[in-house]
């Protein structure tokens, strides 16, 4: 048997289903947009990533017996097929790679680490303390920590602080020219 609200709920489900349909169209730029920004914001991400591993002197020894750069990234992986667009560039006569990792115990291999949501940054901090690697995040607090440079978006654009203390225990000479585009330096030179 059929009452009349559930006469009156199939008579109007066209008209509903036809709003929910309208709603969605509407919101779908919104989240695409949303999409594209994070898209735009981790290729000025992924350039900067590249021109640090440039801006940044390893000690000789570092690199020196290496045929390869190896930028890794641990933690989750906000970049995707973005960063490979780095693999094959040189940086300092030397082939970049990327590589992903998913054991710290490869991070030994690493001279840039980019450290992603969901890692253990303090564990990966303190793996890495005193060696010449160059640590990067997105993290709040991440130079305060003991990171080397920290991302932020500040009103929609792409900045980044630099603890130059952590750089120098970690044996890394970063560039004048670097340190003048960050917000902040931490540390002394």
């Amino acid at each position: 048997m059929t009452s009349r609200n559930d006469i009156r709920l199939l008579h109007d489900l066209p008209r509903i289903l036809c709003g929910l349909l309208t709603a969605l169209l509407l919101s779908a730029p919104a989240l695409v947009m949303a999409d594209e920004t994070r898209i735009s914001e981790y290729r000025v991400k992924t350039a900067f990533l590249y021109n640090f591993s440039r801006f940044v002197t390893w000690p000789r020894a570092t690199l020196q017996d290496r045929p390869e750069f190896t930028l890794c990234i641990t933690g989750s992986d906000p970049f995707g097929p973005q960063l490979d667009n780095l693999t094959g560039k040189a940086v300092h006569d030397k082939t970049l790679v990327v590589r992903r990792l998913s054991s710290l115990a490869m991070v030994d291999d690493c001279q840039l680490v980019y450290i992603g949501e969901n890692a253990e940054l303090t564990e990966i901090l303190l793996l890495l303390g005193g060696q010449p690697v160059l640590t990067v995040s997105d993290t709040s607090g991440f130079i305060e920590e003991g990171g080397i440079i920290q991302f932020m978006v500040i009103q929609n654009k792409v900045r980044f602080r630099i603890n130059v203390a952590a750089a120098n225990a970690a044996g890394l000479n970063i560039s004048s020219k670097l340190l003048s585009l960050a917000i902040s330096v931490t540390g002394s030179n």
